[in-house]
């Protein structure tokens, strides 16, 4: 099978959407993407540079990206994201597109930033037994584990009071370069976390259609500071494939001098009965396994369990 092999483009989305979704059909990590979605992460990305699309026959039989961050602290850890169609696996594809995305990885990180250590990284399944096979294969090691948790938006959840001394209220525009700043401040400390540029937050939650302000909730504390949040995302791909409503939530934190006084597990209520009123039936989110802040145990507390494992997969790059 002759293979050709090129940078994607934006037509090819409609392609990518329906390979990765035949993926997901077989694999069954819970991940689910649309054609939107696919559009705003191509957009985010240099696609002549830090993209592969891999034909055969002229049909589109993998893909990959490479997405780099704004602002890396000491090592720069970049993210190679890709996939083979479940018809031309165990073909050699992936033994030959993960080193390809790395390589173009390197190119971009030395083009802007040159002065820094770059490690290279996929997330894969703990299930998809390929694909671990794949990146040990390849010299990936497991650096991380993350749990993907999930709760049911039933009449049994419990009702966390709100501490003294702390409001919750709604996300507000108005507030959008504050809560950067504290979600900044409250990820410091977090293994792999970097901070997000205006144009990296923009992307994720206030541009982006995914971001839900009306699900998302501020804790102030009595001087009517931003000290903690629960921001979320609603995937329409989700309810449409599976008929779960699903609220994801992206980002939890609490600013470390404000933390054990049981902040974040009232805004951790607070969301999940307003998004049972709102008609979600589900509520995801996801942890590092090894997380500092004791988070694990806070979502278990609020009623989520374990679903999916995660493994963050990474190799050090010689530049």
């Amino acid at each position: 099978m002759e293979l050709v092999w090129r940078p994607l483009t934006t037509a090819d989305i409609p392609a990518v959407a329906a390979l990765y979704n035949a993926a997901e059909a077989a694999d069954d990590t819970g991940e689910l993407l649309s054609e939107e979605d696919f559009a705003q992460s191509f957009g985010d990305t240099d696609l002549p540079g830090g993209s592969l699309a891999v034909l055969a026959d002229g049909r589109l039989v993998a893909y990959g990206l490479v997405a780099l961050r704004d602002n890396p602290v000491g090592t720069h850890r970049v993210r190679l994201d890709g996939m083979v169609h479940p018809e031309h696996r165990r073909a050699g594809i992936g033994l030959q597109l993960l080193p390809r995305l790395a390589a173009l990885a390197r190119d971009l990180h030395v083009a802007r930033h040159p002065h820094l250590p770059l490690a290279v990284c996929t997330m894969v399944e703990s299930r998809s037994e390929g694909h671990v096979a794949l990146a040990e294969k390849l010299g990936f090691r497991a650096d991380r584990h993350f749990y993907e948790l999930e709760v049911a938006l039933g009449e049994s959840l419990a009702q966390v009071p709100i501490p003294s001394g702390y409001e919750i209220v709604p996300f507000s525009a108005a507030r959008d370069e504050e809560v950067r700043l504290v979600c900044n401040a409250a990820f410091a400390q977090h293994w792999g976390s970097v901070e997000r540029s205006p144009g990296e937050w923009a992307a994720s939650f206030t541009d982006s259609s995914r971001f839900v302000p009306d699900s998302s909730f501020l804790a102030l504390s009595k001087d009517n500071a931003v000290v903690g949040f629960v921001l979320a995302r609603h995937y329409p791909v989700v309810e449409e494939m599976t008929g779960v409503r699903e609220l994801w939530i992206g980002d939890v934190g609490t600013l470390e001098e404000h933390r054990g006084r049981g902040v974040a597990s009232a805004l951790l209520s607070w969301t999940l009965a307003q998004a049972r009123a709102e008609g979600y039936h589900r509520a995801g989110l996801s942890v590092d396994s090894a997380n500092s802040t004791r988070a694990l145990g806070v979502y278990e507390r609020a009623g989520f369990e374990v679903a999916r494992t995660w493994i963050d997969y990474g190799r050090l790059e010689e530049l």
